[in-house]
């Protein structure tokens, strides 16, 4: 019942219903909105380069193997 009540209200008076004062008239030259959507794309991006990136370097520095010296004795592990 709540929900028609609101619909109808929005129906009835649209000027009410307007979401915000930053995407209603874009002849202003406002771009908030533009730069609020180019950063929310790009933030899911950046956070999976990041983590793979971490993942990438670990990986490098894991397979970094450093050969033992010749001219060091044998150790012996008991």
């Amino acid at each position: 019942m709540i929900r028609r009540l609101v619909v109808l209200a929005a129906l009835a008076l649209p000027g009410a219903a307007n979401a915000c004062s930053t995407c209603m008239d874009p002849r202003e030259g406002n771009r908030t909105l533009l730069w609020v959507t180019i950063f929310l794309s790009l933030l899911p991006l950046g956070l999976l380069a990041s983590i793979g990136g971490f993942f990438w370097y670990r990986a490098r520095t894991a397979a970094a193997v450093v050969a033992p010296s010749p001219d060091l004795p044998p150790v012996e592990i008991r």
